[in-house]
């Protein structure tokens, strides 16, 4: 049903009396195909609709791309709405229970279990509050305020003792799992001070529930909703695995234009021009009608094509899943597959923690050459490059070269080197091109943009709804296939009270060099990358010291001894231990 049809008597079980009106529609327009509109005929008038979908879906992928296709265009002719994305809207929900709706209430990754060391404490900030993680004598990671009642101190920059209590480091109160305090130093002795300081309500610090979900930490930052907690599990996009490997990376722009960019995938043609070939203008094509699925609480569905050559062909999966969760599957039709699983953990106004892992399936080891011509091997880059933790997943008997297996050899007997091997990969990643392009456009958006539009509107200027897609009076201009994502995403937001800050975050203006800042956005928060880079630093200062000069000092000898032709060897390797280490040190 168009958008901007009614949809009213459109509900889950349900079917709209518009779209029975419109049977004679399409069999006008499939009636050169008797066995699809058929089929189509009696699903959408007689069945439920997402009983009529699963009918559809037996015939085949493509059958039903293209027999949906059909419908949609008539319905939308009928309309007045042709290559309108049909949206669907759970109807039970009505606008008051959205607006219940708590983003405090709700499971936010924190951090992976691999990057945080020990037994902590770790510093977290979340929803703009600061709060502190560490595991407790038990075992069990606990979450808690990171301010001490006692003087305010960060409990952050104390340490867990031996008992397993988190301790402040200013004047030793010492904290169990619950928040309660059991132990004031200056205290002891004291019963009346005792008495007034230790497992009482005064002096105990707010702990959230927390649970361990595929090797991250999810933080539920809400008191009194312990059973809710207990009863949700943290969202975890299918096939990701029990433990894969994250990436961490804290991005300067505001929550609701990053959640945003993650449902425009067109934007890639322009945006990240110059990361990869198959990223330019020329190449993108507009988006066939699609479908969009409101589900209420439980965030957004697409399915939709591609958007550029070299993916027409593709059938994605887009989900929302509330509060933070982008999980994406790209599906080629001869069965390969791209899974990306997104978190855009929102910490503070102008600052998203982003936690990523993303997979890249391949049919046979062969696709990643044989594919080149239909966009393939381009996609398999994109899985390389985008922020991941995940290894590609190849098929055994794919060739492995000596160097390889000499390589893993090293790294299943040095966990040490193993480590420095990933934190160097993150950091490579972490140094890519296409995170600095969406961070320029996307703060920009947040603290420039924005508020210009808000500000302009007490002088006569008004922002207006979609005319194409309704809802809300909106900032920017959104009448494309493609501007759909974006229209019934802040649609959803606007219904529950704009996101976790507002439709209109307080961001501040970064500057080129805050924009660029790898230490704060990756290497501070990864314990791998930090490792790597103690690593390179003392390679380079081994270069510098040690090979360099020895080189030199051959050099000399050799001039001495009147072997000229010799003195050539420890020069070219003097070189090339100064251009190594200056490489390094960049």
């Amino acid at each position: 049903v168009p958008l901007a049809a009614p949809a009213a008597g459109l509900s889950r079980g349900s079917c709209s009396p518009s779209l029975r009106g419109l049977a004679a529609d399409f069999q006008t327009e499939c009636g050169q195909h008797a066995p699809q509109w058929k089929v189509a005929c009696v699903a959408l008038t007689a069945l439920p609709v997402t009983v009529a979908g699963a009918l559809i879906r037996r015939r085949g992928r493509r059958a039903h791309r293209q027999q949906c296709g059909r419908a949609v265009e008539a319905a939308q002719r009928a309309a007045g709405q042709v290559g309108t994305p049909v949206v669907t809207v759970d109807g039970r929900e009505t606008p008051a229970e959205a607006a219940e709706f708590d983003w405090a209430q709700q499971w936010y990754p924190a951090l992976p279990l691999a990057m945080l060391e020990g037994n902590g404490p770790a510093p977290l900030r979340l929803l703009g509050r600061d709060l502190v993680l560490w595991r407790d004598g038990e075992g069990q990671w606990r979450c808690v305020d990171s301010a001490c009642p006692h003087r305010l101190a960060p409990l952050s920059k104390g340490r867990v003792d031996q008992k397993g209590r988190l301790m402040c480091r200013y004047h030793g109160w010492c904290f169990r799992g619950d928040g309660m305090c059991t132990s004031v130093p200056m205290a002891k002795g004291d019963e009346e001070a005792e008495k007034r300081l230790l497992e009482v309500p005064r002096t105990r610090v707010a702990s959230y529930p927390t649970k361990v979900k595929a090797g991250l930490l999810f933080v539920w930052p809400h008191l009194g909703s312990e059973e809710a907690a207990e009863g949700t599990e943290p969202f975890v996009g299918e096939g990701v695995g029990a433990s894969p490997d994250w990436a961490v990376s804290d991005a300067p722009a505001g929550w609701r234009v990053w959640m945003e960019q993650t449902w425009d995938p067109s934007h890639a043609s322009f945006l990240h021009e110059f990361t990869l070939p198959i990223y330019k203008p020329e190449r993108a094509l507009a988006m066939k009608p699609f479908e969009l699925t409101d589900m209420g609480q439980k965030g957004i569905l697409a399915t939709h094509g591609g958007y550029m050559e070299g993916n027409m062909d593709i059938v994605a999966k887009r989900l929302f899943a509330p509060p933070c969760c982008n999980y994406s599957v790209y599906t080629y039709p001869d069965g390969r597959e791209i899974v990306f699983n997104f978190y855009f953990v929102p910490t503070e106004p102008g600052k998203v923690r982003q936690i990523t892992t993303s997979s890249f399936r391949m049919v046979s080891p062969s696709d990643k050459g044989a594919s080149k011509a239909k966009g393939g091997a381009g996609q398999y880059a994109v899985s390389n490059i985008l922020p991941k933790g995940r290894s590609i997943v190849q098929l055994k008997g794919a060739s492995v070269n000596l160097l390889s297996k000499l390589a893993s050899l090293v790294y299943s007997r040095s966990p040490y080197l193993a480590r420095v091997k990933k934190g160097w990969e993150g950091l490579k990643i972490a140094s890519g091109l296409v995170g600095d392009q969406d961070n320029v456009v996307l703060s920009y958006q947040a603290a420039v943009s924005l508020p210009e539009v808000h500000a302009r509107q007490g002088n006569g200027a008004a922002m207006t709804p979609s005319e194409r897609y309704g809802g809300r009076p909106s900032e920017y201009v959104l009448e494309t296939r493609a501007d759909a994502f974006v229209a019934i995403f802040d649609n959803w937001l606007a219904a529950r009270s704009g996101g976790p800050f507002g439709l209109l975050e307080d961001c501040p203006k970064y500057t080129d060099a805050e924009l660029l800042d790898r230490w704060t956005s990756h290497t501070s928060v990864s314990p791998d990358a930090q490792e790597a880079l103690r690593f390179i630093a003392g390679v380079a200062v081994a270069l510098e010291s040690w090979a360099a000069p020895g080189s030199l000092l051959v050099l000399a000898l050799c001039l001495a001894c009147g072997a000229g032709r010799l003195a050539a060897v420890p020069a070219v390797l003097a070189a090339c231990a100064l251009a190594v280490a200056a490489r390094l040190r960049r």
